[in-house]
């Protein structure tokens, strides 16, 4: 493939059995974690092991589209978003299991925040190429979603306000909500083209994502997480959608 084209023919629906499969595999694990003497092992693995998956894939994208203007830049920036994930994961990990320290707040949430600006880039470079002028309704998505996103979480912390974790957890609260604002106006880019169903399911992944975050920043506050917790279906369900996106992506070109 020698140039970035974006066909105008809708012909890639979303695979509702794709769909079930991956509502299936989270809930079932979450149930298996929750009945399990091994549980502790199992969330570790799968933490680790689903955005390191995600970022292969992405570096493998970024790979075959190596002659491309957009498409391998952007995949490349996706795949290191992952690996960041992948070394968040694996750093909570050591500081939990191995040197027996609180992992919140810790070195782990560098990996964690870092996170975010490479997924920007990626969907910075796809706006750039394929539609460098923002529209209005555009500004109010990117603008709007983090501001309802931070004003929800405010007042789900409202009794913690001026606390260390109420100020801490509002930085990545708005990280991802603006991210998800990006992804949602880039959705609308390529809405009725071919690779339009293939940004749905990734926006929806970045939606599930962001309500983890704020969810998961809540519980902290109110210091009631757990690794068991039923949180980590949003981020499960938000890993398995954004690598069924990549192949979508990759498949649709």
């Amino acid at each position: 493939m020698s140039a970035d084209v974006v066909p105008e023919k809708l012909s890639s629906p979303i695979n509702i059995k794709v769909i079930g499969v991956i509502a299936s595999i989270v809930i079932g694990f979450h149930i298996l974690v929750n009945y399990s003497e091994e549980s502790d092992a199992y969330i570790y693995a799968f933490s680790m092991l689903i955005p390191l998956f995600v970022s292969v894939f992405g570096f493998i994208t970024a790979k075959q589209y190596s002659g491309t203007l957009v498409y391998s830049r952007a995949y490349v920036m996706l795949g290191i978003a992952f690996v960041l994930m992948f070394l968040a994961e694996f750093t909570y990990f050591v500081y939990e299991q191995i040197l027996d320290l609180d992992p919140y707040p810790s070195v782990a949430d560098v990996f964690f925040f870092v996170f975010y600006p490479m997924l920007i880039l990626y969907l910075i470079i796809n706006i750039k190429f394929f539609s460098p002028k923002i529209s209005k309704s555009g500004y109010g998505i990117i603008i709007g979603t983090p501001f309802i996103s931070t004003i929800t979480y405010a007042y789900l912390t409202i009794s913690d306000f001026g606390s260390f974790d109420f100020y801490y957890g509002i930085l990545f609260v708005i990280a991802a909500s603006f991210t998800l604002g990006l992804a949602i106006n880039t959705a609308k880019i390529f809405k009725g083209g071919l690779i339009g169903t293939a940004w749905l399911v990734l926006v929806l992944g970045i939606i599930l994502n962001v309500i983890g975050d704020v969810w998961y920043y809540y519980l902290e506050v109110i210091g009631e997480y757990t690794l068991g917790d039923p949180v980590n279906l949003c981020w499960y369900s938000a890993y398995l959608l954004i690598l069924y996106s990549l192949y979508k992506h990759k498949k649709t070109l």
